[in-house]
């Protein structure tokens, strides 16, 4: 069993599901012409819902001790170069102007620090990743240290 090194799961954040819990009162308005017992139960259920899908569907960021894994993505950690955060206006221009077409990101846009990961493997058309984190000190020093 590989030794798991560095977890996050990329929750919502509050904001967001404040957000989301604003569709209950539109179903529950939508269904109301249908009955109200129909349209509490409707707009509960789709509350319940779309709070439950937000949650376990985010993307998880694991760093084991030979591959690292981010959302859908799996790179063994040695097709991978060096690692360094990114905050700030830096942050907004890496996933801006200076966006690489071939780059593979990982983006939660309510988080505003995230780090980029250069791809070494000559085989993989890949330059870089760019993977948002709440923690991103620790998840940079998960890599340099499995990569050494």
């Amino acid at each position: 069993m590989k030794s798991l090194q560095f977890e996050e799961r990329l929750y919502p954040s509050i904001g967001m599901y404040l957000a989301y819990s604003l569709l209950s009162p539109m179903v529950l308005l939508a269904a109301a012409p249908f009955g109200w017992s129909l349209a509490f139960s409707l707009g509960s259920g789709t509350l319940l819902g779309v709070l439950l899908l937000a949650t376990f569907l985010s993307p998880k960021i694991s760093v084991y001790e030979d591959h690292l894994s981010a959302g859908r993505m799996s790179l063994p950690l040695s097709a991978l170069g060096d690692a360094e955060e990114i905050v700030g206006e830096n942050l907004r221009s890496e996933l801006g102007p200076k966006l690489d077409a071939r780059a593979q990101i990982l983006i939660r846009g309510d988080l505003k620090t995230a780090i980029k990961v250069l791809v070494t493997d000559s085989s993989d058309p890949t330059p870089y990743l760019v993977l948002s984190t709440r923690k991103p000190k620790e998840l940079v020093g998960a890599l340099r240290a499995n990569r050494a």
